[in-house]
């Protein structure tokens, strides 16, 4: 009995050694475990930066566990560190989380915010080939290629729903969408309306058409739109985002600001909401107010255009034209298509002489589909004035008019492109000639 206990002691001793490195390793993800649980709370509290600092210990226990860096990548989004963000995912991607559909999901958002609609577009193709994309994801594809001067691409994604459900009423107004970006505008305009006749609560037509309506200078009638979004879809950020551009653009800021302040209080993280405000404050000539919202937002989000445009719109107001365009230039380096960016940017540029930049800015807008009517009116008297894309220019031109009869600028450029079709003089003489530019 003495020698079999000694040999189950002896076993016992024997098991509880274990090797170092072994020892080492569990103690490291045990490390490991415990800051990645502490990471997630402080991920669900929405603290940031501490969830980044338990991340960031637990990666350096942990450094092949890939679950870790797309916590990282969760938590620099939440910080407003996109580009950071998608640095922890692709490094997630490099760990053995290449293949996964989730992560490629969010590296084609994380591209989208950031405005790198390119890249997005790349990693949404890699879905869609994969047979590994929704229908909604098929849709954001397609509008993505249009919106990226690629309508023909935009058109085959967009077949690909259409084929297997022909009455998706959503493809519908993606397919109005893609029309309106390559010029179809009196097709476009007729889907929407048809759309709208056969289901008025379909919001994604109305927002559609209100944003057609007021890019061609008809708020009030893009206000009327808004109105009618059943009333579950009106509390949802992209609407009241737009509902207040549409009443800031009407002049009628305490309504703006209305509509946004209660939408910042239930969502103070959301730099959106909270740069729009920002620049309604400013319009209310708050400018401290308008300030702090800036800062806000650019807290939430570093390099934020939307907080860096309303900067630069408040430098415009004070008269620094320099240190304005300065800020615009830095919103669009941040995202490409930020369209408030290009609308006030292009008129510095030509304030200045430098109609090339202008020139470049306006197209753009235009190739966007986010120029208004005037914009599309600049853009063909530049075209005129350097007397380039001079059809393009007649097309610009016979639109406003067609929209607008009483165009002043439309009606001038139109006459004097009739000059030049009758051997009169070239846009390039005329402009030499021409005082104190337009």
């Amino acid at each position: 009995m003495r020698r079999s206990s000694s040999l189950v002691l002896l076993g016992l001793l024997i098991a509880g050694c274990k090797d170092p490195e072994l020892a080492a390793a569990e103690s490291r993800a045990k490390v490991a475990n415990e800051l990645t649980n502490k990471g997630r709370v402080a991920l669900a509290e929405e603290n940031a930066e501490s969830a980044l600092s338990f991340f960031k210990q637990a990666s350096n226990s942990a450094p092949q566990d890939a679950s870790i860096f797309l916590l990282i990548a969760r938590a620099q989004k939440l910080a407003g560190n996109d580009g950071a963000a998608v640095l922890a995912i692709k490094q997630a991607e490099e760990l053995g989380a290449r293949n996964d559909p989730a992560v490629k999901r969010e590296r084609a958002e994380l591209y989208r915010r950031m405005g790198q609609t390119r890249e997005a577009i790349a990693t949404l193709l890699e879905l869609r080939d994969a047979k590994q994309l929704t229908d909604d994801e098929m849709l954001l594809l397609a509008r993505l290629q249009a919106h990226n001067g690629d309508a023909e691409a935009g058109y085959k994604t967009l077949e690909r729903v259409q084929a297997l459900d022909p009455d998706n009423v959503e493809a519908k107004v993606v397919e109005a969408e893609i029309l309106l970006l390559s010029g179809d505008e009196v097709l476009a305009a007729k889907l929407m309306d048809r759309l709208l006749t056969e289901n008025p609560t379909l919001v994604a037509a109305r927002v559609l058409r209100a944003r057609y309506f007021m890019q061609n200078g008809y708020a009030d009638v893009a206000l009327q739109d808004l109105e009618l979004v059943p009333e579950d879809a009106s509390k949802k950020t992209e609407i009241v985002t737009l509902k207040a551009r549409v009443l800031n653009n009407l002049k009628r800021y305490e309504e703006a600001a209305a509509v946004l302040v209660p939408m910042v209080d239930a969502n103070p993280r959301d730099a959106d909401l909270v740069g729009l405000l920002a620049e309604t404050e400013l319009y209310l000539g708050k400018v401290e107010q308008a300030q702090a919202k800036v800062d806000q937002a650019l807290a939430i989000r570093p390099r934020f255009a939307r907080a860096l445009y309303v900067r630069g719109r408040t430098l415009e107001v004070q008269g620094d034209l320099k240190a304005a365009a300065e800020q615009y230039q830095y919103a669009l380096k941040s995202d490409p298509g930020f369209a408030p960016a290009l609308s006030r940017v292009w008129p510095i540029y030509e304030h200045r002489g430098e109609k090339t930049e202008a020139m470049s800015a306006l197209e753009r807008l235009f190739f966007m589909n986010e120029a208004t009517l005037d914009e599309k009116v600049a853009l063909a008297g530049l075209y005129v004035d350097t007397g380039s894309h001079t059809e393009r220019a007649k097309k610009l031109i016979a639109e406003a008019v067609r929209v607008q009869p009483d165009h002043p600028r439309a009606k001038e450029l139109k006459a004097r492109l009739a000059k030049v079709s009758s051997g009169g003089q070239k846009p390039g003489v005329q402009i030499i000639r021409k005082k104190g530019g337009r």
